[in-house]
């Protein structure tokens, strides 16, 4: 028999599983599968009483058999759409025929479970539509306040565009302030000072021979080379600030198809921080105007910013939806609140500044990071911008578990062709 695997903490829901058979074996199968699971569940044994309960009680997902005395499955699946559209239902079904499959299908059902019940079928099924249920409720947070989120953001920029001349004296000075304060931070240039410190004081006897520790060489080797990937990074943030963009028209299903190949070089970090990565699906369509190589930059960009900074044994999630006119992709990752937290409001336009750093460095994916230096969303903004688009970074709340996380949402929103 199959091992019972217990759901992740992300993918747990707030509310109970409402189970509907009538069958008392059944019952107590499902009910103790969910409960090994560590998800709660309550059961009703018709249509019924499910939505009896409905009316006291909120649910994550529903298992529905179809057959029951009182009030079968469909009819229960009926009243729950009218009342609950977005409702994630498991249907049960005797019968896997192709006719049967698609009748069930058509009642606008998440999967269907063929009885008997197979334990490893049914886990999956679980799994697969609590994920689904998780990034459906994630989505409906991010469509609140969009519209305040567009005015606030294009407030920011004509505001920004008004002080640029007039104190570009301050700009400069804040930049070059940035800077020496990036570059004295993490592996790097800031290092580099500290071992050639270390290897200064390490003269034998005040002569011509220094001593110095292997691991000190080899830390030495490995700073040179970051040190030479910052600079191939500035050189290369130079040569692309200065070129123009060549936006084509796509399908944002497109670019939403395309993203798990513009960030393979990062996955295989995630096993360092045991992170897991839900890509978006895109429901709707609408066409954009983009540059797909320079669009593909920054989305590795924001994905390793958000690597770098999530919580350990977490998920990054990436969404996106069509909503105010513009396309939007979303990339929240789970921040630690202690020491440092995510990106306070008082930051959030701050952080796009260049050489501006807000955290410490992380050092496990130096040699792949492209733009570092605090440079990495100055770049998405820059871009962005070429493609008459809006960049956010900002702190939500993410309500979909048990308990509150804090999280930091960076969002790119690229306007819809009409």
């Amino acid at each position: 028999m199959s091992k019972i695997q217990t759901m992740s903490p992300e993918l747990k829901p707030r509310n109970p599983i409402l189970i509907l058979e009538d069958v008392k074996e059944n019952q107590d199968l499902l009910k103790g599968i969910c409960k090994k699971m560590g998800i709660p569940c309550e059961i009703a044994e018709n249509g019924e009483v499910g939505l009896q309960l409905l009316e006291k009680n909120t649910f994550s997902i529903y298992i529905v058999d179809l057959i029951m005395p009182v009030m079968d499955g469909r009819i229960f699946i009926q009243n729950l759409k009218k009342k609950h559209p977005e409702s994630v239902v498991l249907v049960q079904t005797a019968l896997d025929t192709a006719d049967t499959i698609i009748d069930i299908m058509k009642l606008d059902v998440f999967d269907y479970i063929v009885k008997p019940i197979d334990l490893e079928v049914f886990q999956k099924a679980i799994h697969k539509s609590l994920e689904y249920k998780y990034l459906k409720d994630m989505e409906r947070n991010l469509n609140l306040n969009a519209g305040a989120k567009i005015r606030n953001q294009i407030e920011w920029l004509n505001y920004k565009e008004d002080r640029r001349v007039s104190e570009k004296d301050d700009t400069d000075i804040k930049s070059i302030y940035n800077l020496k304060t990036s570059i004295t931070q993490g592996t790097g240039f800031g290092s580099l000072l500290t071992l050639i410190d270390l290897v200064k004081g390490s003269k034998v006897d005040a002569g011509d021979v220094y001593k110095i520790d292997k691991q000190i060489i080899d830390l030495l080797i490995n700073n040179y080379d970051i040190c030479n990937a910052q600079l191939e990074g500035l050189h290369s943030i130079s040569k692309l600030l200065e070129i123009k963009c060549s936006l084509n028209q796509i399908d944002a299903t497109e670019l939403v198809a395309a993203i798990p190949n513009m960030v393979v070089d990062v996955i295989s970090f995630l096993s360092l921080k045991d992170l897991r990565v839900t890509y978006p699906e895109l429901k709707t369509n609408c066409k954009i105007n983009v540059d797909m190589e320079k669009l593909s930059l920054i989305i590795e960009e924001l994905f390793i910013n958000a690597y770098k900074y999530a919580v350990h044994k977490s998920a990054i999630n990436i969404f996106s939806q069509i909503k105010e006119g513009y396309f939007w992709l979303s990339f929240m990752n789970e921040v630690y609140e202690e020491p440092y937290g995510g990106v306070p409001p008082e930051y959030e336009k701050l952080v796009l500044e260049p050489f501006f750093r807000l955290l410490p460095p992380d050092e496990t994916i130096g040699m792949v990071e492209k733009y570092g230096l605090g440079l990495g969303l100055s770049v998405v903004d820059n871009i962005i911008r070429k493609h008459n688009g809006m960049f956010m970074i900002h702190d939500v709340k993410d309500h979909t578990h048990d308990s509150i996380k804090s999280s930091v949402l960076a969002e790119i929103l690229l306007p819809v062709i009409p």
